[in-house]
């Protein structure tokens, strides 16, 4: 079998002829960018060919371009070979995303511990005796209730059956249970002849996201997060928004189960690294629950998303039953339950109730609307228990996808740019404190912002190009873009420039959140002004500056102090259902109770789209802040 070696890592993987060279690259542990879903596209998996040979998809001998580079989407294996992968070809490693929990984790420690989806139960049970004929899973039934009065009506699954009489009599009587708190009973799941009191009990609370998954490991008798762990999402090479992955799936055949399989051996792995961080085998986790938009959760399960991409975007299922790991595939105790937490819709998934049920929103008295920016920018608008929650098709290009020098939000990226005009400066902030490799969301409103304050863009978020900067160039096809740090600048190692198709991209996105704000808002005959609290999810960090973002017309005009950066809201509510049986009735009660509007056949939707597609917008009286600041 063929062996391809990449440099500079020298990590190398067997191949089969004629298998894919991005995939050959991931099982090396070398994965490599895919935003245009392998299409040849984006060019951003360019990498260069220094010994042997590669073929094209329809078995030509692939030929290097000017500058040496194939693109590894467009290639397969064809023997030997060694291949150099530069940093901006890589994708990030997003595992400082998934340690940090934000300001909700006063929120988890506030809900408590009351019946955890799974618990470890020690028993002394009554043997039987002479007239005495109580069936031995009643025996455990009477004992269960005794020692825990807040258990529901029992039952006992075909395996625990099974293993019943032969464990209670060898055990003398002493076992250990272990019972699965289900939606609407408790489930006795395992009786084993050992019982270590001291042994904790855990469970992971799991993030699935179009970009990232994430992780937290639980102790379920206590609550406490005990370790942490995220990577990049494996599904990745497959494209980088959902519609790119369920097209993917439909024209490949064994598509989804490829898909399915990506996105587990992700999970598996995070899994793995947060038990090996405290030292327990994965064996140990006892439960997961899972949030993750619509199309995630149908991939983790199998379950053919087409529908969602046609109208009317119909999910499979809004609400799932309990799987087990060993369904799933996952790396846990084999009978560990797994719940997948309630859709809305085809585009406001599990996350986004994970979100309302972490930020409390539903119990606030004022006007609160939480916004996930990501790809399909789901709004929930709260008041007086009252939700009604909107998707709308942002694209991800705050999430770096479809710029040049886009990435996500990963050491290296730079997530904070101002712009001194009269000195012609840019000082920038990279996450980690390395060079920059790129831009990530924070960054790019930032740059936005300081561009129009400076002139340098024009409110339709054209650039000048009779600005006076050296900065601005004009670059390929005539194509106008700023550079925000030179080759050596910074440590830079290559131009880091924006493109005037760049900022349309993000012009696009922020007139998509914006207007659909807007809709929501208006819909309910409410007015910006009077949201008390927006509470802002995602992939932003907790860098966003809320002025910027009111700034280019991203947000509402708020005093600061009404916006707050949330955090990871989907991982925190997976963990609030983990460990809160009344968690996890409250969040199928949200899932229930909000109504979804589809913004695209709202009337007036494409008017305040346009309008919106301005800096901040056509009507400046609704950006009173930015006018002043303008005006001096």
């Amino acid at each position: 079998m063929p062996t391809i070696t990449f440099r500079p890592d020298n990590l190398a993987a067997t191949a089969e002829d004629g298998e894919a060279l991005t995939t050959v690259a991931a099982r090396a542990g070398v994965p490599l960018r895919s935003d245009c879903g392998g299409q040849g596209a984006c060019r951003k998996c360019a990498v260069t060919l220094q010994a042997g040979g590669l073929r094209d998809r329809a078995g030509a001998p692939l030929a290097p371009d000017p500058d040496g580079e194939v693109l590894a989407c467009q290639a397969v294996v064809a023997g030997d070979a060694t291949i150099a992968v530069p940093e901006e070809s890589r994708a990030a490693d997003l595992t400082p995303l998934a340690k940090t929990l934000g300001h909700v984790a006063e929120r988890l420690a506030a809900h408590g511990v009351a019946e955890p989806l799974a618990m470890r139960r020690c028993l002394r049970i009554d043997p039987p005796a002479k007239g005495d004929s109580l069936a031995d899973v009643d025996r455990i039934f009477d004992a269960l209730r005794t020692a825990d009065p807040h258990l529901r009506r029992l039952s006992a699954d075909l395996p625990t059956l099974r293993a019943l009489p032969t464990v209670l009599r060898q055990s003398g009587w002493n076992v250990c249970t272990t019972i699965v708190d289900g939606p609407d009973a408790s489930g006795l799941a395992n009786v084993s002849l050992a019982c270590d009191i001291g042994r904790a009990m855990f469970g992971v609370a799991v993030d699935i996201g179009t970009s990232t998954v994430a992780v937290s490991l639980v102790r379920l008798d206590t609550g406490r997060v005990v370790a942490a762990a995220g990577k990049r999402n494996g599904q990745i090479r497959y494209g980088d928004d959902v519609i790119s992955r369920i097209i993917w799936t439909e024209e490949h055949d064994g598509g989804l189960e490829m898909m399915r399989a990506a996105v587990v051996e992700t999970l598996n792995e995070v899994i793995r690294e947060a038990c090996e961080a405290v030292g327990i085998p994965t064996s140990d986790v006892l439960a997961l629950t899972v949030a993750a938009n619509s199309t995630m959760m149908n991939f983790l399960l199998g379950i053919p998303s087409g529908p969602i991409r046609r109208d009317p975007h119909t999910p499979p299922a809004s609400w799932l039953p309990l799987f087990t790991a060993g369904e799933l595939g996952l790396d846990a105790w084999s009978r560990a339950p797994v719940m997948c937490l309630p859709t809305v819709s085809g585009f406001v998934g599990a996350d986004i109730t994970a979100g309302v049920l972490a930020t409390g929103m539903a119990e606030a008295e004022g006007l609160t609307v939480l916004v996930d920016v990501g790809t399909n920018g789901e709004i929930v608008v709260g008041m007086e228990g009252m939700l009604v929650c909107a998707s709308c098709s942002a694209g991800p290009a705050f999430e770096g996808v479809g710029i040049e020098c886009g990435m996500h939000g990963a050491p290296g990226a730079i997530e904070g740019v101002a712009y001194d005009a009269a000195a012609d400066q840019v000082a920038i902030e990279v996450i980690g404190r390395k060079p920059p490799q790129g831009i990530c969301g924070t960054g790019f409103i930032d740059l936005l912002a300081s561009l129009f304050q400076a002139g340098a863009l024009d409110r339709g978020a054209r650039f000048q190009r009779d600005f006076p900067t050296a900065r601005l160039r004009v670059g390929e096809h005539d194509e106008t873009e700023f550079v925000v740090a030179f080759a050596g600048e910074h440590g830079a190692t290559r131009d880091l420039a924006v493109r005037q198709s760049d900022i349309e991209n993000l012009v696009r996105s922020k007139a998509a959140v914006h207007a659909g704000i807007s809709m929501l808002l208006g819909k309910l005959h409410l007015a910006p002004e009077m949201i008390e609290q927006l509470h802002l999810a995602g992939g932003f960090g907790s860098r966003l500056d809320v002025r910027r973002a009111v700034q280019i017309g991203l947000l509402p005009d708020l005093p600061p102090e009404r916006v707050a950066y949330v955090g990871n809201t989907a991982l925190a509510g997976a963990h609030l259902c983990l460990v809160s049986r009344e968690a996890r009735e409250r969040v199928r009660a949200l899932a229930a109770a909000m109504t979804y509007i589809e913004l695209s056949v709202e009337p007036g939707f494409m008017e305040e789209y346009v309008a919106s597609m301005f800096l901040p917008h056509t009507q400046t009286e609704r950006f009173p802040s930015v006018v002043r600041a303008a005006t001096g």
